[in-house]
């Protein structure tokens, strides 16, 4: 059960204006920027175990009303924190979860986060981008990719949002660390391409867990291209389903149903798509890998491209998917330079430090919910604040500690 509770009296509280409804059922946020004190009445909504738990919040004295539908009359959203059980990130996302985020939580209990602009804008693009059906006039329709300083959260708005998608009933591709999702296992010949290598080891896992999280979605979703899996003799037909197809999944055959995978996501129509992808611009750097048919080649020299299943993901500004977008995060761990000769400026999306208003009413929110037993005074939030420079990862640190 999920619920979504509201809090009343917002004084001097800075706010993403918008409705409940529209989060949960249109996906519009708005992000204007709004100071008035207002009143807000509460409503806790009970839905599936697989809906997410999102908290409108600011520290004051809290109401609640129970219903059973996402129908309510809420009509400015404060800032909003997300909380989610182990159990409800894995059947949205899979058990994977990248390094990044998990600095932000402790894994053995509920996860808090909390929602800012950036995730609201790249909701309101995905929805604007679902209005128009997908309709790319220009190269930033592709895309959206989140970069900011270390720590500053791009993990964690990139999967705030894949969870926003799987609510509305999007087809989520989530890939929570470029780099594995590159780098895992043996390489062997690919026999569609020569030019590619084929990752069995990553492919079959990755088939494996999209299985699991999106099972009642593949059902639903008819084949629409023409081949046949050489190892194995599976043949498509319109009568058949991506279920069919991902579920019929050998070791062996893995790479090659991989690659006829992708070819049908770029056909989907049943449901919008979003394919989400965290450090990104690890594509840009060679693989860990050296080429095994060119004997002067040494380890971490062959590019992504020859990889199978990295080239059908790299090239973001131009994919082919007819019927959703693409969003990625950067990572810090590698340098930028040669994605950003690649990607548009109207592209990227600034993930920035904590102001230190949303340090205090993050502190604030896990004092009520009990996380921490007392908030510190407000010298000690600033001193936490500036020894930090605001950087939410170095934040959370702290307060682990406290805790």
């Amino acid at each position: 059960m999920s619920f979504i509770r509201g809090v009343c009296k917002l004084s001097k509280n800075i706010r993403y204006t918008g409705s409940i409804n529209s989060i949960l059922n249109k996906g519009v946020i708005g992000s204007t920027i709004n100071t008035k004190t207002t009143t807000i009445t509460t409503t806790t909504t009970n839905t599936t175990n697989n809906t997410l738990a999102y908290r409108n919040y600011c520290s004051s004295t809290t109401t609640t009303t129970t219903t059973n539908t996402t129908q309510n009359e809420i009509k400015e959203v404060p800032y909003q924190f997300l909380t989610l059980t182990n159990e409800q990130w894995e059947l949205a996302l899979g058990k994977e979860v990248n390094k990044n985020t998990k600095d932000f939580f402790d894994l053995t209990k509920s996860r808090t986060t909390l929602l800012r602009k950036p995730t609201f804008e790249t909701i309101q693009w995905l929805s604007k981008m679902k209005e128009q059906r997908f309709y790319k006039e220009s190269p930033q329709d592709y895309c959206r990719v989140l970069d900011g300083v270390a720590g500053s959260g791009k993990s964690i708005s990139l999967a705030q949002v894949a969870f926003w998608a799987q609510q509305q009933d999007w087809l989520v591709v989530y890939i929570p660390n470029a780099s594995s999702f590159i780098n895992r296992g043996a390489l062997t010949h690919f026999n569609i391409n020569p030019l590619l290598f084929a990752q069995n080891n990553l492919c079959f896992n990755f088939i494996k867990q999209f299985v699991e999280v999106n099972h009642a979605k593949l059902r639903e979703i008819k084949l629409k291209t023409k081949f046949k899996i050489e190892s194995t003799g599976w043949e498509s037909s319109p009568n058949k389903t991506l279920f069919d197809l991902l579920s019929s999944t050998k070791y062996d055959s893995s790479s090659e149903i991989f690659y006829h995978f992708k070819r049908e996501l770029n056909t989907i129509h049943e449901f919008p798509v979003l394919v989400a992808i965290d450090g990104f611009n690890h594509f840009y750097r060679p693989s860990d890998y050296g080429d095994m048919y060119d004997s002067a080649s040494n380890l971490g020299t062959l590019p992504t491209d020859r990889l199978m299943a990295s080239s059908l993901f790299k090239n973001i500004t131009s994919h082919q998917i007819s019927n959703g977008v693409v969003l990625a995060a950067t990572t810090n761990v590698i340098p930028k330079r040669e994605m950003f000769e690649v990607i548009p400026e109207e592209s990227v999306l600034n993930v920035p430090i904590f102001t230190i208003y949303e340090f205090k009413l993050f502190i604030n929110y896990l004092v009520e919910t009990k996380y921490l037993e007392k908030s510190p005074n407000q010298e000690t939030i600033e001193y936490y604040w500036q020894i930090s420079s605001g950087n939410p990862r170095e934040l959370w640190k702290i307060l682990r500690i406290l805790h």
